[in-house]
């Protein structure tokens, strides 16, 4: 430091000062009772707030105000083999939450607007068995649904199309691990697939589905495909922000 002016130093401290808080700032630490962080663990950063900034934003100033949640809207459709070629989703209300969450069938109830991020798209085979030393298989299926058949996707608002595009940019949420197993003293194989869990297609949420304005999304394939299991369910989900009235 002696061969630094006072000037020098003086701004050799601010850079070093505004780089730390930057950098723990950056960073969601997660402190213990002695005050040192955990590093990178589960939780989010937050700051305490008074019971005034509590009691503010847990009660609605009116009837018509609104509050925003990370939601995601999903939708099933069953696969059948050497049949199917299109399958639109977001379409019917069913009343199986395991199918679906769709209040009306291809609308948002009103006051709702939906802020689309992330797009996935799930495959949900049962494990299979072949009793033959062949690919025949779930795996197998899923490779045929997601490259063999060339799908693509489209999504659709107020009649206003964003697409199509290929269906292997929407990955899935996750789920089993694929495995391959040979069956113990007769021919055979178990295998099971599924498509590649990440984040997906994302909007960012640019895109946003009004108040009850029709969508869907439609899955278009190139030919029908023939399947070791049938009907196959697949999963269309939409990642995003849902307002909401708050009562």
């Amino acid at each position: 430091m002696r061969y630094f002016t006072l000037a020098g130093r003086v701004l050799l401290a601010l850079l070093i000062g505004f780089a730390i808080t930057h950098v723990t700032n950056a960073l969601p630490h997660l402190h213990g009772l002695d005050g040192v962080s955990l590093g990178m663990a589960f939780g989010a950063p937050f700051r305490a707030k008074s019971r005034q900034q509590i009691q503010a934003a847990v009660t609605p100033a009116s009837g018509k105000a609104q509050e925003s949640i990370w939601h995601a809207l999903y939708d099933t459709q069953n696969y059948v083999s050497t049949v199917t070629t299109r399958l639109t989703f977001f379409q019917t209300l069913n009343v199986d939450p395991t199918i679906s969450n769709m209040e009306a069938g291809g609308q948002l109830a009103s006051p709702q607007s939906f802020e689309i991020h992330n797009i996935c798209f799930d495959l949900l085979p049962a494990v299979g068995v072949s009793t033959s030393a062949s690919n025949v298989g779930n795996a197998n299926d899923v490779a045929l649904l997601l490259q063999t058949a060339r799908p693509i996707w489209t999504l659709t608002i107020s009649q206003k199309a964003y697409g199509p595009y290929p269906l292997t940019a929407l990955h899935g949420t996750g789920g089993a691990q694929p495995f391959f197993g040979t069956a113990i003293a007769t021919p055979g194989s178990l295998q099971y697939g599924r498509n590649d869990p990440s984040p997906g297609w994302n909007y960012y949420g640019r895109i946003i589905i009004p108040e009850q304005v029709g969508f869907k999304v439609d899955v278009v394939f190139a030919a029908a495909q023939t399947l070791s299991a049938t009907p196959l369910p697949l999963r269309m989900v939409m990642f995003g922000v849902l307002n909401r009235r708050i009562v």
